[in-house]
């Protein structure tokens, strides 16, 4: 069984990430993943997931270096994480089947330059089916934008969201 060593750990949530076992679905129990990072579990992301969800938002996640706080505006929530490898694609899935967003926005470093080395890489290849753990196939990847812009790129990253959010509302309630 994988175990975090505090001594060696940089809290980057990558390991968390890619635990099968860290998926929002449970109805039986605590959220207890096979590993979960010191000071930031995987529960505490599915608690803030669905305290500040609602399907008429557009929930984006982001890593701590990306100004993605700043995103924050109506209809838009803000969930950030130390590295967006610490996101599990089943909370994508959450999200949006749950009804706790209309699409999600994954808000990284930029292209080869993760703050945690592989993040990006990981989180990208977990969302396109070709890592392991998979989105879903059920999951409308129309309602999921990927974002990787370094740091002081907010006027991109806001122009990024408007037209995530336009294409969301030509969706409509499909």
């Amino acid at each position: 069984e994988p175990a975090v060593n505090p001594n060696q750990c940089t809290s980057c949530g990558i390991c968390a990430g890619s635990c099968p076992t860290s998926t929002p679905f449970r109805r039986s129990g605590p959220l207890e993943p096979g590993i979960d990072v010191p000071n930031n579990p995987i529960a505490a992301l599915r608690n803030e997931l669905v305290s500040r969800g609602d399907a008429n938002l557009v929930l984006v996640i982001g890593c701590d270096t990306s100004d993605s706080a700043a995103l924050e505006q109506d209809g838009v929530t803000v969930i950030q994480l130390p590295c967006v490898g610490m996101l599990p694609p089943s909370f994508v899935d959450f999200a949006l089947a749950r009804g706790f967003a209309g699409g999600v926005m994954i808000a990284g470093c930029a292209e080869g330059d993760c703050q945690h080395r592989l993040g990006n890489d990981w989180t990208a290849a977990r969302m396109a089916r070709t890592r392991d753990p998979m989105l879903r196939q059920r999951v409308d990847t129309r309602r999921l934008l990927m974002s990787w812009l370094p740091r002081g790129s907010l006027k991109r990253r806001r122009r990024a969201l408007a037209d995530f959010r336009a294409r969301l509302s030509g969706l409509g309630d499909e």
